[in-house]
């Protein structure tokens, strides 16, 4: 109430200001760069154990397993939309990010998930290694069950390229 009449008759009051921390202009972690090439998709996996489901050893027996992505849609009810990549492929990295401490897997790049189409059949899949860092995942994906050694067959001087960019994100 003092305060009140104070404020009424001007009298000069000094208020309680709470400290403010100190801005700066970069953010926690450096942007992620985006791929040049548009056969390169990239995705930023959200951390499963912040995603609302029964686990994702349910769908070990199916043949793709949905994961949910920064870069998804939002639908009008909330929920993200999700992508579907290989079981087989994916389900080992999943398990990785779900052990791994929260301060661990912070960084976008820690859930960086590159894929390199090289034609319809084939494609690279490019993710951290959380136990070895400098050393990240490198996995062939051929949709014929067919022995994957035939991929490079199908490379390109400009798909080489691509591989080896995304291949410096996590070895630099």
């Amino acid at each position: 109430m003092a305060k009140l009449f104070d404020k009424l008759f001007k009298k000069n009051v000094a208020e309680p200001v709470a400290p403010v921390a100190p801005k700066t202009d970069r953010p926690a972690f450096a942007p992620l760069p985006r791929p040049k090439y548009d056969f390169v998709e990239q995705y930023t996996i959200i951390d499963p154990k912040r995603v609302l489901n029964g686990g994702y050893e349910l769908w070990l027996l199916c043949e793709k397993v949905p994961v949910v992505c920064e870069e998804s849609k939002i639908s009008p009810c909330g929920f993200r939309a999700s992508i579907e990549l290989p079981t087989k492929v994916i389900l080992g990295f999943l398990g990785d990010l779900k052990n791994a401490p929260a301060e661990k897997i912070a960084d976008p790049k820690k859930r960086l998930l590159s894929i390199v189409h090289l034609n319809e059949k084939n494609r690279v899949y490019i993710f951290p290694n959380l136990k070895e860092p400098k050393n990240p995942w490198f996995v062939v994906e051929n949709s014929d069950d067919e022995s994957a050694k035939g991929w490079s067959l199908y490379t390109t001087p400009e798909k080489s390229r691509a591989i080896v960019e995304q291949l410096k994100m996590y070895t630099r």
